[in-house]
C-alpha cells in the first residue's frame, strides 16, 4: 500500500498554518487601542498586498506550491470586519494595468517590493468621509539569493509609500501600519513629524503562508490576541548593527562582531539605538509575571514563574524569557543572553498558569578558542555570578536567581578546526564598563590557526580495508550483532 501523499494537502496542515502564523504575528504599537478592529469600526483598507499578499519569501522556500492562498482581502471578508468595498474595486481596477512583476521570472529576479495604487490627499479625504480608521499594508519580500538591503523599497519605504502615508495620515487620526514583509525594515518614520502622531497602531504580520490572510483578520479583529515576540532587534538605523561597517564587500566579509550580533550587541554597548528590542511584542491584554521559586542542582536551574491576566476584557498567552547575566572573566560576555522561554496557555482575565522552566547549567558555558582560560578549545564556566533574568523581552525584565560558581569549571573538551583566517582580524570584546552599566568597545587579535588540517586527517584517515566483495551482510546483520559495520562496508566495490 503506498503512502506518497505528494501533490495532496495533509489533513490538518491548513489549520495547523493558520495558527502558527497567529502565533508568531506581533503588536509593536497600539496607542489608544486602536486594535482590536471592532463591528462598529468602519475601514479603508489601502495598500497593494491586501490583494497580491505575500505568503513567503523568494529563493526555494518561496517555489513551494500549496493548494491555495488566502490573502488579506480573503481573510477581511471571512471576518465580521466592515470594511470600504469602494477601495477594494478600485485596486482591482488598477491592478489590471499594473500587473504583478516577477522580474522576468528568473531565479531571484523578482524585485523586492511591488508599485502601489497612489492614495492622493483628495481620495484618502474622501474615504475619511464614511470609514473611522485606516489600515495601510506595506510588503516586502528577500530571500535566497536576493538579501533585504539598504535601499529605497527593500530596507526603506519608497517615495510613493511616504506620500501615500502622508495622505492617508492627515485625513485619518488612527491609522494602523501592517508590515507583510519577510525581514525587518526600517521604522524610524512611524514617529515621523508628517505624519500627526496619527499612526496609532504598527503591526508586523510576516508572510503566514497559505493561511497568512485569515491570520491577519484573526489578530486584527481581536479573535485572537497577538502574542508573537520580536526574534530581531529593530534600531533606529541600518548604520546601528554592527555588521553594516563588515559585511557587502564582493570579496571579503569580516565577521568582527564575533559572538556580539543582535541584542547581544545593543544591550551590551548601545541600548539607546534601539527602537524595538528583541523579544518585545504587546498583548490587547496585560500580564504579571511573577518568579515565585528558584532552585538548582550540579546540573539544572529550575525557576518557577506565575503568569497572570490582568486585564478585565481580553484572554491572550504570554511569553516568559529568561535571560543570564554571566561574569566577564577573561572571555567577555554580552549583558544578557537568552537561555529559556516558554509561552503560556491562553489566559482568560484574572487567570493565572504557573510555568517550570529548567535548562542545563552546562548550556550557558563558553567556547574558549585561544586559551585564555587555559583552557584551549574548550566549553567552560568561569567562576563568578551568573545573574538569570526573568521578563518579556530582553529589556523589559527583573533578576530573579543568582548560581555562583566557585571555580572554572571544563563541561566539553574538543579539539580545534582550523581555518583560513586573515592575519589582521580582530573581534569585538567588552572593554572597561562605563558608568551607566555598558561597556567600551575593544577589538583584540582573532585566534590563529595552531594546527595542520591537511596532516590531521591524513594521520586520522582509517586504514585500507580489502574488498571482499558480496558474502551476503545486511545491515540487519549489523544492527543484530551478528557483523560489524566494518565487514559490511568491505563489501562493497570500487567505482571510477
Amino acid at each position: 500500500m503506498s503512502n506518497n501523499l505528494k501533490g495532496n494537502p495533509v489533513e490538518g496542515f491548513a489549520e495547523k498554518s493558520r495558527e502558527a502564523a497567529v502565533e508568531g504575528i506581533v503588536l509593536l504599537k497600539n496607542e489608544g487601542n486602536v486594535l482590536p478592529l471592532t463591528e462598529d469600526d468602519k475601514i479603508s483598507v489601502f495598500g497593494r498586498p491586501m490583494i497580491e499578499y505575500y505568503r513567503s519569501g523568494t529563493g526555494s522556500g518561496g517555489a513551494v506550491n500549496v493548494e491555495y492562498t488566502t490573502n488579506i482581502l480573503d481573510g477581511f471578508e471571512n471576518s465580521n470586519l466592515n470594511f470600504n468595498k469602494t477601495i477594494v474595486e478600485d485596486y482591482k481596477e488598477w491592478l489590471k494595468d499594473h500587473p504583478f512583476d516577477n522580474g522576468g521570472g528568473g531565479w531571484a529576479c523578482e524585485p523586492w517590493f511591488q508599485k502601489d495604487m497612489e492614495i492622493t490627499a483628495e481620495y484618502a479625504k474622501e474615504q475619511a468621509q464614511s470609514t473611522n480608521k485606516a489600515i495601510y499594508i506595506i510588503g516586502r519580500t528577500a530571500g535566497e539569493d536576493k538579501d533585504n538591503a539598504n535601499w529605497v523599497g527593500s530596507y526603506l519605504l519608497t517615495d510613493e509609500e511616504k506620500e501615500n502615508l502622508k495622505n492617508i495620515t492627515e485625513a485619518f487620526e488612527n491609522v494602523c501600519i501592517v508590515l507583510n514583509v519577510s525581514n525587518i525594515i526600517d521604522l524610524k518614520w512611524i514617529n515621523d513629524e508628517q505624519f500627526k502622531g496619527h499612526i496609532k497602531s504598527v503591526v508586523i504580520v510576516w508572510q503566514g503562508g497559505m493561511e497568512g490572510g485569515n491570520s491577519v483578520a484573526d489578530v486584527l479583529s481581536g479573535k485572537v490576541t497577538p502574542s508573537g515576540k520580536l526574534p530581531d532587534t529593530i534600531a533606529y538605523n541600518m548604520e546601528d548593527y554592527p555588521a553594516n561597517d563588515n559585511f557587502g564587500n564582493e570579496l571579503t566579509n569580516l565577521y568582527k562582531e564575533d559572538i556580539y550580533v543582535g541584542y547581544r550587541y545593543f544591550e551590551t554597548f548601545a541600548p539607546e539605538k534601539v527602537q524595538f528590542e528583541f523579544g518585545f511584542g504587546l498583548s490587547y491584554t496585560t500580564f504579571d509575571i511573577e518568579t515565585v521559586s528558584a532552585d538548582a542542582d550540579d546540573e539544572k536551574i529550575t525557576l518557577e514563574v506565575k503568569v497572570t491576566n490582568t486585564g478585565d476584557k481580553f484572554s491572550g498567552k504570554e511569553v516568559v524569557q529568561v535571560y543570564y547575566e554571566a561574569p566577564q572573566g577573561a572571555l567577555g560576555q554580552p549583558a544578557r543572553q537568552l537561555c529559556a522561554y516558554e509561552k503560556t496557555e491562553n489566559l482568560a482575565p484574572g487567570q493565572s498558569q504557573t510555568l517550570k522552566i529548567a535548562f542545563d547549567i552546562n548550556g550557558i558555558a563558553s567556547y574558549d578558542d585561544s586559551g585564555v582560560t587555559g583552557n584551549k578549545s574548550c566549553y567552560v564556566l568561569e567562576a563568578g555570578d551568573y545573574n538569570f533574568h526573568v521578563g518579556n523581552s530582553v529589556k523589559n525584565n527583573k533578576l530573579a536567581y543568582t548560581y555562583k560558581i566557585e571555580e572554572l569549571k571544563v563541561t566539553e573538551q574538543l579539539s580545534e578546526a582550523a581555518c583560513p583566517n586573515d592575519d589582521n582580524l580582530t573581534l569585538m570584546k567588552p572593554g572597561k564598563r562605563k558608568e551607566d552599566g555598558t561597556y567600551e568597545i575593544i577589538y583584540v587579535p582573532s585566534q590563529k590557526p595552531t594546527v595542520d588540517m591537511a596532516k590531521r586527517i591524513e594521520e586520522n584517515l582509517p586504514k585500507n580495508m580489502e574488498v571482499t566483495g558480496d558474502v551476503g551482510i545486511t545491515l540487519q546483520d549489523v544492527k543484530a550483532g551478528k557483523n560489524t559495520i566494518e565487514e559490511f562496508v568491505a563489501q562493497l566495490q570500487f567505482q571510477n
